[in-house]
């Protein structure tokens, strides 16, 4: 979070978090690091002046929550299914303007998948996208 502030800054977008439970899970906090941000940069880079983005970790005896959402442009519902393939890209068109290569939601799947994480994509056009990473709790 801290290293985005500065971008959401200048992006005018509210960067906030909430830690209500702490948890632990057998993710390195190099791969704990990656997830969060890159779910983040995106929800920052697709928001509109004035709009938020929360991170919220949540932990309990059975799971670690990592959710991020925003009140972005949202994710139209046809594109949801490939949003973690590798170099898909929603707006083509805007690839150059946002930067990036594509590869963000890619790597954030790569480490849910060998740590038996959850992922829960929900996305409205103009509303805004809320992804839920659901680790098991190491024991």
């Amino acid at each position: 979070v801290r290293m985005l502030r500065l971008v959401a800054e200048e992006k005018q977008v509210d960067l906030s978090y909430e830690i209500r439970r702490e948890g632990q899970t057998l993710a390195s906090e190099d791969e704990i690091h990656e997830i969060i941000y890159n779910l983040t940069e995106n929800a920052i880079k697709y928001n509109r002046p004035g709009g938020f983005v929360k991170l919220l970790l949540a932990g309990d005896e059975k799971d670690c929550l990592l959710t991020v959402s925003d009140n972005g442009i949202g994710i139209p519902e046809g594109d949801m299914p490939r949003i973690f393939d590798r170099f898909y890209r929603v707006d083509k068109s805007r690839s150059k303007a946002t930067g990036g290569t594509g590869l963000g939601l890619a790597i954030v799947k790569h480490i849910a998948r060998i740590h038996n994480a959850r992922i829960k994509l929900e996305s409205q056009v103009d509303v805004g996208t809320t992804i839920t990473v659901t680790f098991p709790t190491a024991s």
